[in-house]
């Protein structure tokens, strides 16, 4: 699953403020099966990139594009995306809709058609992958810790089991126990040619997962570059 970005301009707008221009004709590319850490000081977009990838922001300007498909010229190619693509959000709490871990796992794939295919053995098997236990089914997603909640969040990716992972932050607020089980699923995932892009300042998670860095700065792409020379240059 490839995906493109070509000249995209982005301005957060309200009614109290002047815009906020985050991005200004900024490219990006990556192919199917690429490991990207995007990197950058706060305010740079990290978090804005992965909601335009994804379809959750539409660009002011440019072109938003998935196998070569303009996601915003076809509804229904944004229908096709989503059954590909998992995001996770920084702050988990911000995806979660259900009353239970168990309706919350299963959302995704009810909302795009899978209900026959997941079962609470499939719930089971990816809370497991992220160290949780299937006790954990009746609870509220709201009465988890931000680490419980944020492995909650990863492991209703793994239900739906899309070929692009996208994750802003994913060890945030993950003790040493906790960004072990990441680390351990994402190098997984990577193992089985799934696509990741994530966002995070955590140079352990670069290094073992990322192959490709991509550095924000003053609404562009500042650096695109192995994960070699970014480690050799920090």
């Amino acid at each position: 699953m490839n995906f493109s970005l070509v000249d995209i301009t982005f301005s957060y707008t309200s009614k109290a403020f002047s815009p906020q221009r985050v991005f200004g004709r900024m490219n990006l590319s990556v192919q199917s099966g690429e490991c990207v850490a995007i990197v950058g000081e706060e305010g740079t977009g990290k978090s804005t990139l992965l909601q335009l990838i994804n379809g959750l922001l539409k660009p002011d300007s440019g072109t938003v594009s998935v196998d070569g498909d303009d996601i915003w010229a076809d509804s229904r190619c944004q229908r096709e995306m989503r059954r590909n693509i998992g995001f996770a959000f920084q702050f988990p709490e911000q995806q979660f809709f259900c009353e239970t871990v168990l309706d919350e796992l299963m959302f995704t794939s009810r909302n795009i058609g899978h209900k026959s295919d997941k079962t609470s053995e499939d719930c089971i098997t990816a809370l497991q992958e992220l160290g949780l236990d299937e006790g954990f089914l009746s609870r509220s997603p709201f009465s988890l810790s931000m680490g419980e909640a944020r492995r909650v969040a990863l492991a209703s990716l793994l239900v739906h089991d899309p070929q692009m992972f996208l994750l802003d932050e994913p060890t945030a607020g993950l003790d040493g126990f906790g960004i072990d089980i990441v680390l351990s699923l994402l190098v997984g995932l990577k193992s089985r040619g799934r696509t990741i892009v994530f966002a995070s300042h955590e140079k352990e998670l670069i290094s073992r997962v990322a192959a490709r860095v991509v550095m924000l700065a003053e609404g562009n792409v500042k650096k695109d570059c192995s994960v070699t020379e970014f480690l050799s240059a920090t």
